[in-house]
């Protein structure tokens, strides 16, 4: 049996090797060293590395969409703290709680556990924390139809990172990120208050910080041979702000400016390989053509959508967007040609080496 200094120098190099794995984005090798850290520290009763290890392992398997995994080793944390309930790392775990029960649209669930988070944040005086918990909370409300209550959330966020990025200037980037995920969920209250001005607003905003962050993180990455994970969530968040734009530019039937916005989140999204969200926007993209009658572009796209989906086998999004295609099918009455139209016109563009634009 190995001595308990000789098992305290195992944690020390296998939390610093998994550490490294994280940063290198390699998360199953990272995965197996946090849980032999886990064990080790469960055997000689560590409790730090134990605590740590676990919350590792849930960030990890919510990372790889193992959600239920994720709050089993999280939910575990808040048991271990009992004795130490305003602890920081335990009311970042709350946070993390209630990421993963809005990935699993348990709404209600996250507004409990986020609740919690802002009032040990609150204990603590943590202005970070609380920015991002209050950043959090404003997301749940928008997925529970509360804008009001998101726009006093986020508000209130916007001014702790405004200011903090007034004073903290090593942590400038970090806070500008939180800063447009509040002006971003500002943005989708105001639009589904049908304020699309006020909404366009705080969404450009949100747009202009996210495009500083993506140069100042692309200058990091030069001579990388790919993209850090850090800059493809940028990237990601970029993609998804221009196409909400877009949809408040729809609501407003500027269906042209609405689908310059689909198309550049839609070559982010490619360059990321986020088939699911390429396929969402291609669609609407046809039912922008199809409002401004240009019936054989909203066909094309309606049947990329499509093809996309099935590329990824996701039936429920399809069942969504197959009325899309009928419509344009049944209003020409081209139902039997559908098909045929489609793959002709694939041909005709593989002819010219270019895309339908």
């Amino acid at each position: 049996m190995k001595s308990t200094s000789s098992l305290q120098s195992r944690l020390k190099v296998l939390r610093k090797t998994g550490l490294q794995q994280l940063n290198q984005e390699q998360l199953l090798p990272a995965l197996n060293t946090f849980q032999q850290v886990l064990a080790i520290a469960q055997e000689t009763e560590s409790l730090e590395y134990h605590v740590e290890a676990l919350h590792k392992i849930g960030l990890i398997h919510y990372s790889l969409k193992h959600y239920t995994w994720s709050i089993n080793c999280l939910k575990q944390i808040i048991k271990l703290a009992e004795g130490n309930s305003n602890s920081l790392r335990v009311a970042t775990v709350y946070n993390d709680i209630a990421r993963v029960y809005c990935a699993t649209k348990q709404y209600s669930q996250a507004l409990r556990y986020s609740a919690q988070a802002l009032e040990n944040f609150l204990k603590l005086s943590h202005l970070n924390g609380i920015g991002i918990t209050l950043n959090y909370l404003g997301e749940i409300y928008n997925h529970l139809g509360m804008f009001e209550q998101t726009l006093q959330s986020c508000r209130k966020a916007l001014l702790i990172f405004q200011d903090l990025n007034d004073t903290v200037q090593e942590e400038n980037l970090k806070n500008s990120v939180h800063e447009a995920a509040a002006l971003h969920n500002l943005g989708l209250a105001e639009y589904h208050l049908d304020r699309p001005r006020q909404a366009l607003a705080f969404l450009n905003q949100a747009l202009n910080i996210r495009q500083k962050l993506c140069s100042a993180e692309l200058n990091q990455d030069r001579g990388e041979n790919k993209y850090s994970a850090k800059l493809v969530k940028i990237h990601s968040e970029m993609a998804k702000n221009l196409g909400q734009i877009g949809i408040v530019y729809f609501s407003l039937k500027e269906y042209k400016t609405a689908i310059d916005f689909y198309k550049k989140a839609i070559q982010i999204y490619q360059q990321n390989h986020q088939l699911e969200e390429q396929a969402k926007l291609m669609n609407y993209i046809g039912i922008a053509c199809y409002k401004k009658a240009d019936i054989s572009q909203a066909l094309w796209y309606h049947l990329k959508a499509l093809e996309l989906f099935e590329q990824i086998q996701n039936s429920e999004s399809k069942e969504n967007y197959l009325p899309h295609i009928l419509s344009v099918y049944q209003r020409f009455n081209i139902c039997d040609q559908g098909v045929k139209l489609y793959q002709r016109v694939q041909e005709l563009f593989q002819v010219m080496e270019t895309e339908v634009s």
